[in-house]
């Protein structure tokens, strides 16, 4: 049936093994090679046996008008319409509803073959309609071939033809298509130089796992979505509500392309979760109040009260955006400092939520167990901080620490009593991974004697110090959960080394100035001059010749001298954890790089010759430049005009 070879490739020993786990990837993660798409939703999976009766006669493969018979079908009525099918062809249905949607799963089951309909979801549903792909599985002679449902809506979401996916003698990996089909160009070239390429890479490398250890083969992001094109239409509906008009006045010095998109794909989340909530619990009509403990910059309480629903956010400093929402809106946003304790209770709020919570997150599960019976929680952790506000040391070695730290968060919601589920997020951050708390695994009945696990698993975690101040009288353990906790600051402090006093920068400057100046070298191009260039130390052995009294100063600050060196880049270069003094580039070499950076978006006009050159006044040699090529100002009052 497919006899014609559109690709071919040699495989590496070994690899073989991952052939479905790869198919796993492609079928229900296409748009990791897509795109265009959004994501992919399974709509059956069926997985079937060879009857005895049939004996090994019946071969999927070699019935070259099964995967075309079951394309002919429509989406409403395939999986009974490919039942009938595949019955009268003599296979065994399996009749039990599938846990995981995995091909590389059903292999192990010892099935035969199975028949997959997903639908690939578009990003942008303005220009395209999603498509509902076929694809016939079988295991006996390891491939799958794939096609549309329905050929009248083929669009460039997937190529215009049926092809087959193939490993051959365990070596060779194949895409190829029927010599009768009429292909196209467009398609040929995704096929041999996409998905080829990607195939190969998914069997020849290690198996991907997350950041819990696991495999990722078959575990898809939004697995606790039970309608993703449900959440798909929400998503693109908030992005035209909140996007732009957010992008548009964001006042804060982040990328609002990154901060304003995540915060409206947790906000679709969250709203698509709490809707499957309500109509599974009855309450259609009883949208559910929230907290956002640590909101930031409150933007996704924002769009949760504009959705309708019930809450406030708090933070423990006020940021410049919440002063710029709709005032008619009324958003509720307050500057508090949370310490964990019997006052730090919501016991009127449906969720917790903890987005990006730092030093709170390890809190979200308890603080939620501790208000209700019925509050739940959604935590969303990003770094890792322990129950006494200090940085989690991370306990398996062969996680990273991020990964290790989900796994002890999911620990201390299951202590809390909650049936913890996990699932990724659909954002731009590497840290996408969050934890659900939902529904308990305890009656409330027993809530105290839950209370006085999740007390003795904090008291375990959470030693004091020996010199950290025991509560005063009147102020009980259980009011205060953890003695050595200690929030941050409400002001964010600068330490990037230009606080310090500027006088200790310049004799900082000078010490590291002469010592490289020691180390005589004339470079080429300035023999003439006979201009120093000083040589090259490492900034351990400089750190060595600067006061004690100068170094206490740098030692508040992140960076230290790397960081006051790098501030004074007109001077040094760092690299590499060496020091160099930085020879001066000439101002017509300059212009020309301005040049090219014109073409660039919001660029900035840059001003040469405003400032006096450093070298021509601290330099024994002055500068090496003329002043007509220095891009700084020798003691005139020259000065040239923006570029």
């Amino acid at each position: 049936m497919f006899d014609q070879i559109i690709a071919e490739t040699i495989l590496r020993k070994d690899s073989f093994e991952n052939f479905w786990k790869a198919i796993d990837i492609y079928l229900f993660k296409t748009h990791v090679i897509n795109k265009k798409l959004f994501g992919v939703k399974n709509l059956s999976l069926l997985g079937f046996r060879r009857s005895s009766a049939a004996g090994q006669q019946e071969d999927t493969r070699a019935d070259g008008n099964l995967v075309e018979l079951v394309a002919g079908t429509e989406s409403d009525r395939f999986e009974d319409d490919t039942r009938t099918l595949l019955l009268s062809r003599g296979f065994e249905i399996n009749v039990e509803k599938l846990n995981h949607i995995s091909i590389d799963r059903l292999v192990q089951c010892k099935y035969d073959g199975a028949i997959v309909l997903n639908r690939l979801l578009p990003k942008n549903i303005n220009v395209f309609q999603p498509i509902d792909v076929v694809c016939l599985i079988d295991f006996d002679s390891t491939s799958a071939q794939l096609t549309c449902l329905r050929k009248d809506k083929v669009t460039s979401l997937f190529p215009t033809f049926a092809f087959e996916l193939q490993i051959r003698q365990e070596e060779k990996f194949s895409i190829r298509c029927q010599s009768t089909d009429t292909t196209d160009d467009r398609s040929i070239y995704w096929l041999r130089e996409v998905l080829l390429e990607r195939m190969q890479k998914w069997m020849e490398s290690s198996v991907p796992t997350n950041a819990t250890g696991t495999s990722t083969s078959s575990v898809r992001s939004l697995a606790l979505v039970d309608n993703l094109e449900e959440y798909n239409c929400l998503f693109n509906e908030l992005k035209q509500k909140y996007g732009l008009s957010m992008v548009s006045i964001w006042p804060e010095c982040t990328d609002p392309q990154k901060f304003v998109f995540e915060d409206i794909a947790i906000a679709a989340y969250l709203l698509t979760l709490w809707k499957k909530e309500r109509v599974a619990t009855g309450n259609e009509h009883k949208l559910q109040s929230f907290v956002d403990i640590g909101c930031g910059n409150g933007l996704l309480v924002y769009i949760l009260a504009s959705e309708g629903h019930r809450g406030y956010g708090i933070d423990l400093r006020k940021r410049k955006l919440w002063d710029l929402y709709p005032t008619e809106l009324k958003v509720d946003l307050r500057v508090e400092t949370i310490v964990p304790s019997s006052t730090s209770l919501f016991p009127d709020i449906d969720w917790i939520i903890g987005n990006h919570s730092d030093e709170l997150s390890p809190w979200i599960p308890v603080i939620a167990a501790r208000s209700s019976y019925s509050s739940r929680f959604f935590l969303l952790p990003c770094c890792a901080y322990d129950f006494d506000g200090r940085k989690y040391q991370r306990q398996n070695c062969a996680l990273s620490q991020y990964g290790d730290f989900l796994n002890y968060a999911a620990e201390i919601a299951r202590v809390c009593g909650f049936c913890v589920e996990t699932d990724r997020l659909r954002i731009p951050s590497t840290k996408r991974t969050c934890l659900v708390g939902s529904t308990r695994i305890y009656e409330e009945s027993e809530y105290i004697n839950q209370d006085e696990r999740i007390k003795a698993f904090i008291n375990e975690r959470a030693k004091p110090d020996k010199d950290t101040d025991v509560p005063a009288d009147g102020e009980s353990m259980h009011e205060i959960w953890s003695v050595g906790f200690k929030p941050r600051e409400s002001t964010e402090k600068v330490r990037n080394c230009t606080k310090i006093d500027r006088s200790i920068v310049d004799k900082i400057v000078m010490i590291v100035f002469d010592e490289l100046l020691a180390k005589r070298r004339i470079p080429v191009e300035f023999s003439e001059r006979n201009w120093n260039a000083g040589g090259t130390i490492t900034l351990e052995a400089l750190v060595k010749t600067i006061p004690q009294e100068h170094l206490v100063a740098l030692k508040a600050e992140c960076g230290g001298l790397q960081t006051l060196l790098r501030n004074n880049h007109q001077i040094f270069r760092v690299e590499a954890g060496s020091v160099q003094i930085r020879i001066p580039t000439k101002l017509s070499e300059t212009t020309e790089a301005v040049r090219k950076m014109k073409k660039v978006k919001n660029f900035k006009p840059i001003n040469f010759k405003q400032r006096l050159c450093w070298f021509f006044a601290n330099h024994p040699d002055g500068c090496p430049l003329d002043e007509s090529e220095c891009r700084f100002n020798h003691g005139s009052a020259e000065s040239s005009e923006g570029l």
